[in-house]
């Protein structure tokens, strides 16, 4: 009997053991849940935390209070607050340098020279390659609002079949006037200097 007496006790610690065990995994369990579901509530904007931390004061708490916000009172700003405890710094005027004319040498001027004329003929030649593609009657409308040393340039790299079909839809006179100008050969525009445009700025 007493050997009997002693099993159910022994069988009893265990059991209680293991309750006690079930009890406190379920609480921590609750707890996760419960400190998880207020995290996602604040990060996807479910629980307003601003409200919160104005009613009951978490900006005070020993762990939690850094992730706060200690609120603004009324009739003052943030900014306010932070130019009274941080006047700013007056800093001092330093005289300007004035900058120096840029002055470049020939070498410089020709070199931007040729590197202006090279993109140029690049840009005419891709204008040249569309027009030829186009109807005759469609490119001559679009030609016809540009100024002559532009139309003739394009002209100029197109193939002869297009532009003398391109020609015939201009007006007599613009037509004359272009394959004048052509046959004399284009009047040089004068050439930007650099270094004048830089001592001007």
């Amino acid at each position: 009997m007493a050997d009997l007496e002693e099993n159910d006790a022994s069988g009893k610690k265990p059991g209680k053991f293991k309750k006690i065990l079930k009890i406190f995994g379920i609480l921590l369990l609750l707890m996760v849940l419960i400190i998880g579901g207020f995290c996602l509530g604040i990060y996807f904007r479910l629980i307003d935390s601003n409200e919160m931390d104005e009613k009951y004061g978490l900006y005070d708490m020993p762990i939690i209070g850094d992730m706060f916000v200690r609120p603004v009172p009324d009739g003052e700003s943030s900014v306010d607050e932070a130019e009274k405890k941080n006047p700013p710094k007056v800093e001092e005027k330093k005289p300007q340098k004035k900058s120096k004319d840029v002055v470049l040498s020939k070498e410089e001027i020709e070199k931007q020279t040729k590197e202006r004329q090279a993109e140029e003929k690049k840009r005419i030649s891709k204008l040249a390659r569309l027009y030829n593609e186009m109807k005759p009657e469609d490119a001559a409308k679009i030609l016809e609002g540009m100024e002559d040393d532009i139309v003739i340039s394009i002209l100029q790299k197109m193939d002869e079949s297009q532009v003398s079909q391109i020609l015939t839809e201009f007006n007599t006179e613009r037509a004359a006037g272009i394959t004048k100008i052509m046959y004399n050969g284009l009047p040089k525009r004068p050439a930007q200097n650099p270094s004048a445009n830089n001592q001007n700025n």
